[in-house]
């Protein structure tokens, strides 16, 4: 008569199934991966560095927030494309993270208090 199997080879054998099957599954996945699948999170709404660039933005004038932006846009460009976008579409990705900074801007002006003039 066999003797029966112990809880203990029951949950060897389980754990090693549950293991293979957890390699199978995952060499799967990345498999199925590819760069051209993979979207980086666009940079106009990447809330921190917006409000980042806005602030410094705001508190910059004439040609030093020019030269300011024009570093920042091309950083940033080169960023997107480094990511996988083509140039055409990294530019609208700058151009859409400026306008995401114009509206930070916009909406730190509005909620900045007016000073009371007296005549």
């Amino acid at each position: 008569m066999p003797m029966p199997l112990s809880f203990r080879f029951h949950f060897r054998g389980y754990a090693m199934l549950v293991r293979q099957w957890l390699i199978r599954y995952v060499s799967l996945v990345v498999r199925k991966m590819s760069p051209e699948k993979i979207r980086a999170f666009p940079i106009d709404r990447q809330a921190f560095l917006v409000r980042e660039v806005a602030a410094r933005l705001d508190s910059l004038h004439g040609d030093s927030a020019t030269s300011f932006w024009r570093a920042k846009a091309t950083e940033l460009f080169d960023l997107v494309v480094r990511s996988g976008r083509d140039r055409a579409a990294a530019s609208d990705e700058v151009r859409r993270f400026f306008f995401a900074v114009q509206q930070e801007i916009s909406a730190g002006a509005a909620t900045e208090p007016m000073p009371i003039l007296s005549a």
